[in-house]
């Protein structure tokens, strides 16, 4: 039953990816559009709603052999990326036959063993945090801060691949997971950011160490090297989106997305006129199949979306400008010569105004790509933070 139970892990997988959307929105199942409907038997609809309750999403999934008008971008981009599991599944009609829904019972239990550890982080101002860990407590720390408004999820990889020889921290945005929604009149600057990142380190004991910042991360990063130099022992910056006030350059999809943030900021009737744009199908144009559910997260809903971009607003139009000169720590900084997202001439102008940067230009790859954790980018950030362990002896 090799088949089924790689077939297993990998469906367990892709659902625990697709929740966070999926739970956020208002349909209470998905279509599956399968062309060989015949060959996957009865088994198909079977095996994948298995698969929903073992990793506990709240709609059902029905499989159908005609293809359907294209769903809202939200509903879609779940869609496809569930459908993905049955292009290449067996004889899922032998398998239910001969091992019945025990090997999706076991990859269930596997992956909640797997799953990075939850802890409820207080925040300075009073505000519930999820923060996560992978790893043995007793190795070298890290710390993930991850783009604004992402899922955990999304930074998996990474916590997987670095927890093999560190203790992994990372946490989600503040306000953007809680059950009941974002609170009216949350604090959403840089420096409350910066303050959450502080708070989790605070809440799990860790001494200065490595503090490594993707995309909108990587300004949460300098603020919190700025501000508190002393907690933070070295950083790196992988692909920031950086603002240097009237000194920017940036790319038209930095340009895009901030007055989009600017729009969705003002008001929650703003925020509601544009989030319906983001339903268009058009809108997962752009954004690899296996990340659009994460992607799309903060854009799910009206209210989510408004505070999204107020937080996200807040890292896009930070001037960072005469905060670079005074960040002593040694730092990694990465970027692409193609980055199209994140412009790479801000990691190259962080790189030189800060005191102790070494800088990697990556021949492709942009803020999204990263999340793939290619072995040589993980070697990259393993090798950085090691270097940095050993150069200071006593740290943990």
């Amino acid at each position: 039953m090799t088949g089924f139970e790689e077939w297993a892990a990998a469906a367990v997988e892709v659902f625990g990816e697709v929740k966070p959307l999926a739970d956020r929105l208002p349909q209470d199942h998905f279509e599956m559009a399968v062309a060989d409907h015949e060959r996957l038997g009865t088994a198909a609809g079977r095996l994948l709603d298995s698969v929903a309750r073992e990793v506990g999403l709240r709609q059902t999934v029905h499989v159908r052999a005609a293809p359907q008008p294209a769903g809202s971008s939200f509903g879609l981009a779940v869609e496809r990326r569930i459908s993905s599991l049955l292009a290449d599944a067996g004889p899922l009609d032998d398998w239910v036959r001969d091992a019945g829904e025990a090997p999706i019972v076991r990859a269930a239990a596997n992956a909640r063993d797997r799953a990075p550890r939850l802890v409820r982080v207080e925040t300075r101002d009073g505000l519930t945090l999820d923060a996560f860990t992978a790893g043995d407590r007793a190795r070298p720390a890290v710390v993930l801060v991850p783009p604004c408004g992402m899922p955990v999820e999304l930074s998996l990889r990474w916590l997987r691949a670095l927890g093999e020889e560190h203790f992994v921290v990372t946490w989600q945005t503040r306000g953007l997971f809680s059950a009941h929604g974002p609170e009216a009149g949350m604090a959403s600057g840089v420096a409350d950011q910066a303050d959450d990142l502080l708070a989790v380190m605070d809440a799990l004991d860790l001494p200065a160490c490595h503090v490594m910042g993707l995309c909108g991360g990587a300004v949460i990063v300098v603020e919190a090297a700025h501000r508190h130099p002393g907690r933070l022992g070295s950083i790196s910056l992988w692909h920031g989106d950086y603002d240097f006030g009237a000194g920017s350059t940036k790319t038209d999809h930095q340009r895009d997305v901030q007055a989009l943030m600017e729009m969705g900021a003002d008001t929650l009737a703003k925020a509601a006129a544009y989030q319906k744009l983001m339903h268009r199908p058009a809108a997962l144009a752009k954004i690899p199949e296996r990340l659009a559910p994460l992607v799309l997260y903060p854009y799910a809903s009206p209210v989510l979306f408004h505070h999204y971009c107020r937080l996200n607003l807040a890292i896009m139009s930070f001037d960072i400008t005469d905060l670079l000169g005074r960040i002593p720590h040694p730092t990694l900084v990465v970027t692409s010569r193609t980055d199209t997202t994140a412009h790479p001439e801000g990691s190259h102008r962080v790189a030189r105004e800060l005191a102790r940067a070494r800088l990697v230009e990556e021949p492709s790859g942009d803020h999204l790509s990263v999340f793939d954790t290619s072995s040589r980018l993980v070697q990259l950030a393993a090798d950085f933070v090691a270097a940095q362990y050993l150069s200071t002896p006593g740290r943990r």
